[in-house]
């Protein structure tokens, strides 16, 4: 059974009227023991190891995640974000190949999470056959120096201009532009100089 593969849990435990959500409430995915691992946040929520490290990448505050639901704080462990307490609940109510959790890291630099080569916690855990061993969750949002989200992205702007501008056909066209809007302007300004004169 690939660990990855969405866990059929219809027939499991469907009486059990206090069973725990076998579902991601951010993305609505099942719980799995690899990427999709539930954890658990210090308010007793839980979600997805997937979502919370796309929450983190976005995050201005790498050292805590902030609960979607409740809007509390959970510092991050010493080792990461993996390191998060797995919900036994949820994790007891997977299949019993599932049940052993695949030990995970977390570089936030990169928005990677990758399965470690080496997993000393489970060694009965079957090699990840199906399934890429790393998966993208985005890149950091950019920190320069306390600029807000609208003055990263006028500086992106910015900057893509300017590299535009390098080229022969974009330094022409950027010509014309700026010769065009300062002839509007100059009209605008003769327009208005000449309608005050009457």
């Amino acid at each position: 059974m690939d660990p990855y593969l969405e866990p059929d849990i219809s027939s499991h435990h469907q009486c059990d009227e206090g069973a725990p959500d076998l579902e991601c409430s951010i993305c609505f995915s099942q719980f799995n023991n690899v990427f999709r691992t539930p954890k658990m946040l210090q308010c007793q929520h839980t979600f997805c190891l997937e979502c919370l490290a796309r929450m983190n990448v976005k995050s201005i505050k790498p050292d805590t995640i902030q609960c979607p639901l409740c809007r509390g704080l959970t510092p991050l462990p010493e080792l990461g974000l993996p390191k998060l307490t797995t919900d036994p609940a949820v994790l007891s109510y997977l299949p019993a190949a599932m049940q052993h959790v695949y030990s995970i890291r977390f570089n936030r630099n990169k928005g990677k999470l990758k399965v470690n080569r080496h997993t000393d916690a489970a060694p009965s855990l079957p090699p990840l056959r199906s399934v890429s061993k790393s998966l993208d969750v985005g890149q950091p949002s950019p920190q320069e120096g306390g600029m807000g989200r609208t003055d990263v992205e006028a500086g992106r702007r910015f900057g893509m201009l300017v590299r535009m501008s390098g080229r022969t056909g974009c330094k022409v066209s950027l010509l014309v532009s700026v010769v065009l809007v300062t002839v509007m302007l100059t009209g605008i300004i003769v327009f208005l100089f000449i309608y005050k004169k009457f």
